[in-house]
Order: structure tokens, then sequence, then C-alpha cells
């Protein structure tokens, strides 16, 4: 419960008042001592993050670098068109109302009332029938309210801080929406190249697959294939056209998911030409990339920043446990009308109406001093929600090293897929020529009679797919690049999270 008492000006109160109100206190929890954010020195990270080339932190417009405006106006109409980037600028308006609200405390208030109606006194309430007015008469009242909290342990300061780290997390996350913007429609970009490609594959597939179907019925007609030959060659044609219409299909579907990334209709995918990406440039790291990826990543900055408001948060659960002075002041006019009666349904004015007197100097009122309230006994309500205060302080920790762990794990997947990738690349490339010389080979000796047509089947089938193979590798060079991009922080800088005003240490 909370006892409210104005101060008296006693001399043997005042020595005693803060040690008696203090050791009425409720006790603060003893929680042991509180988590911290993990360094990045302490993530083993230098032998897998070694820089093949020393490179630059990737910068604003990175998508540039590609040279295809048509990239370059697709990311540019969704970082002004997406609702994801609406959503998250939204947010941070909001947290900034919240940082608004959290100051007031900081500041005296001050409100006025006014009032007035009629009122009608008891005869019967122990004074003299003849002293108490009679009828209804008219009443005003007008007055100003004054109040301040001293704030004596830092509890509205606190909140402000932890209020103002939240609104900075918003921020953040705004640059965040941005970059997962930018690099979704570079990844389904670098994907619609590869439908693309895929397509063409399909297509060509489609005509080895038709020559075939007329290379089996001619040798059929001459009476050097069976029936069974020219119907599977029937079949295969069949497969590679509808091969070549879920291609085709898959084209569609990127493009209409690139539309509504940017934040558009369907129609808008329609006009989405086919990606004329550049070749992605050598691997490279930064050389400091081991120790400044913390400063880099947005989701990492934000989660450091809430890490903050929530140890805010504590010092604003434990002044909770201490008294609060608050001092109040009171000051005003009020009058009660004289012979102002309610006869009927109106009003009849008396020789001395509540008006007449309202403003004059006998009908001021007022009051003015300090309050405390003392928190004694609240049954575990105060203890609980310091208790889940700390809590949620520990987590925002651990969120933030789970967040920071992550970000090395991102950046080590996209540096070990591009060291792989050239040699993978000339590995499926060689693959590619052998299976087109063995295609070669095989249909010479199919049509000399020296083999039967599943051998050339199965190496059609071969061909096809190591052509499948070396697509999706080239395509690959896209996607782990803007994954490198994405996992470097896309341009995020160190002096995008703003230095936050520190809060007086309090309790």
């Amino acid at each position: 419960m909370s006892v409210s008492r104005p101060f008296k000006r006693s001399p043997l109160f005042q020595p005693a008042a803060p040690l008696l109100l203090l050791s009425a206190c409720a006790a603060v929890p003893d929680l042991g001592p509180q988590p911290v954010v993990r360094a990045p020195d302490s993530i083993a990270a230098q032998q897998s993050l070694a820089a093949d080339n020393v490179a630059q932190w990737p910068s604003e417009g990175w998508w540039k670098a590609y040279g295809d405006p048509q990239l370059d106006a697709l990311i540019e109409e969704g970082l002004k068109g997406s609702p994801d980037v609406t959503i998250a600028a939204a947010r941070f308006a909001q947290a900034n109302a919240v940082v608004q609200q959290s100051g007031a405390p900081l500041l005296p208030s001050v409100d006025l009332d006014a009032k007035t109606g009629v009122t009608k006194s008891s005869y019967n309430m122990g004074m003299p029938k003849e002293f108490v007015p009679k009828g209804w008469l008219g009443t005003g009242q007008v007055a100003l309210n004054f109040g301040f909290d001293l704030d004596l342990w830092g509890k509205n300061r606190a909140a402000l801080a932890a209020a103002t780290s939240e609104a900075q997390a918003a921020r953040i996350d705004a640059r965040q929406a941005r970059l997962a913007l930018a690099t979704g429609v570079a990844d389904a970009y670098a994907d619609l190249a590869k439908l693309y490609d895929e397509r063409d594959i399909q297509a060509r597939a489609l005509e080895i697959r038709t020559a075939s179907q007329k290379l089996v019925a001619d040798r059929r007609a001459n009476g050097l294939e069976t029936r069974g030959s020219e119907r599977r060659a029937d079949a295969t044609v069949s497969s590679a056209k509808a091969q070549l219409a879920g291609a085709q299909q898959a084209i569609a579907v990127r493009q209409h998911q690139i539309a509504a990334l940017i934040g558009a209709g369907p129609d808008r995918g329609l006009a989405i030409a086919r990606p004329q990406l550049g070749k992605p440039g050598p691997l490279g790291l930064p050389a400091d990339v081991t120790t400044n990826l913390v400063a880099r990543r947005p989701d990492i900055a934000a989660a450091l920043a809430r890490t903050e408001a929530a140890a805010r948060r504590i010092k604003v659960a434990r002044a909770d446990f201490f008294p609060a002075i608050r001092l109040s002041a009171l000051i005003g006019v009020q009058s009660l009308g004289y012979q102002t009666l309610l006869q009927g349904s109106q009003f009849v004015g008396g020789p001395s109406p509540f008006t007449d007197t309202l403003f004059k100097k006998d009908s001021l009122f007022g009051n003015a001093g300090p309050a405390v309230s003392l928190p004694i006994f609240h049954g575990g309500a105060l203890s609980g929600q310091y208790r889940g205060v700390r809590a949620a302080y520990d987590e925002a920790v651990a969120s933030y090293d789970k967040t920071v762990l992550g970000a090395y794990q991102q950046v080590a997947d996209a540096v070990t897929g591009r060291r792989t990738l050239d040699q993978r690349l000339a590995d499926a490339r060689a693959a590619l020529t052998a299976s087109e010389e063995a295609y070669g080979i095989a249909r010479q000796r199919y049509e000399g009679g020296l083999s039967t047509y599943l051998d050339v089947l199965n190496v059609e089938d071969q061909l096809l797919a190591a052509r499948q193979t070396v697509a999706e590798l080239e395509a690959s060079a896209f996607t782990l690049d803007i994954a490198l991009i994405r996992a470097l922080g896309g341009g995020f800088a160190a002096s995008d999270a703003q230095q936050l005003p520190k809060d007086v240490p309090h309790g």
C-alpha cells in the first residue's frame, strides 16, 4: 500500500526523516550481477574470416556496381513504396511519440479546471436552518493545479532513457528494413536471371529431344528401330515441353514476387525484362571485419539499443522500492451565489449571483506542499515487477549475443561459399564440355547403328543435367555476393548509431 502525507517542518522530524523512510521501504531483491553483452574479441573468427583480398565495407547504393539500370530502378522504387519500409518508419514514429510522453514527468504539470452548476444544502445537517442558504444556489470555481515529481531516485530519467533507446532501436530497424528490401529485391532479381537461363536450357532440351524424336521415327520407318523406342522418344518431347512451360511459369511467379516486394501490383512484374547483371567482382573482406562487424550491422545495433533500454528499465523498477516525493499546489477562486434560485425550469437571479463575487479577492482559495508516497507492502507486486524487468534484460543480452554470433556465421558462410564457387564452377564447366562431346559421339554411334536409343537418351540426360548445374553455379555467384553484402551490413556505418543520452545513476 502507499501512504501519502504532507511534510511537517519539525526540527525533530527533519534529521530522522530520510532514515525512517528508507527503513520502512520494501526490500529490493538481490538477483546477482547483471550479465554483459559479448565483446567482438571474444568470438574466434580470425581464421574463418581471413581476407584473401582486402576490400572496403559495402556502401550505400551497393547494387549499382552490377551495372543493371533495371535493378537500380527496382530497388529505388521499392525503397519509396514498399509497405515493409513504411511499416518500419511508422514504428519509429511511434517510438518517438513514447519518448515525448516519457519526458513529460521530468517537467512540471499545470492544469486549469473550471466548473459551474447549482447546489442545494440540507437543512438537517447539524447547523441551524436559519444559517443554511435556502434553495438551489448557483456555484462557480476556477482553479490552477501545479505538480512536480522530484524524481529523487532517477525513475523518470531512467524511463526517458529507456524510451530513447527503444526509439533508437526503432530508427535502426528502419535501416534494417531498407537493407532487407534492397537485398531481397536483388536476391529475387538474381534468381530471375537464373530462371531465364534455365528456360534457355529447357528450350535447348526441347530442341535436342525433338531432333532425337525425328531421328528415331526415321530409323523406325526404315525398320531399324522398335515401336517402344519411338514412343520413348515421344515421351521425352512431351516432358521437355512440360518443363519448358514450368520454367516460363517460374519466371512469371518471380516477376510477381519482385513487384510485390517493391510495393506494386502483378502487372508491374510484366514490365520486368530479362536481367542484364554484370559479373560480380572478386571476393574481398574488410581488414577489420572481425572487430568492427558489430558496428556495421543494423540488426546488432538495434539489439544493443534494446539491451540498453532493458538495463534502464531495471532502474525504473528499482526506484519503485523507494519513497516518491511530489510537490503540488492549487490556487483558484470559488463562489456561492446568494439567492440565485431555481424556480420551475428557469434560474431566477437574486440580488447577488455567484458571478458577482467569483473573481473577488475574498473568493481566493488554495493549498501547497509536498507529499510522500512510501511503499511498505504490496504483496510481492514490486518484487515480481523487478524480477520481470531483470529477466527481460537477461533476455535482451542473450538476444544480442545470438544476433552477433549469427552475423559472424553469415559472413563465414558467404565467404566459404565464394571461396569454393570458382573451383566448383570450373569443374562443372569441364563436365559440361565432356558431356557435349559424349553426346556428339553417342549420336553418331546411334546414327551408324552401333548403339541403342537408350544409350543416346542417357547421354542427353547427362548433358542437360550438366547445363543445369553450370547455370545454377553461375547464378550462385550473384546470390553469394548479395549474401556477403547483407552479412556485412549493406552500407550501415557506426556513425548511424547515434550516441544516446545517459541517465544519471541513482539507487
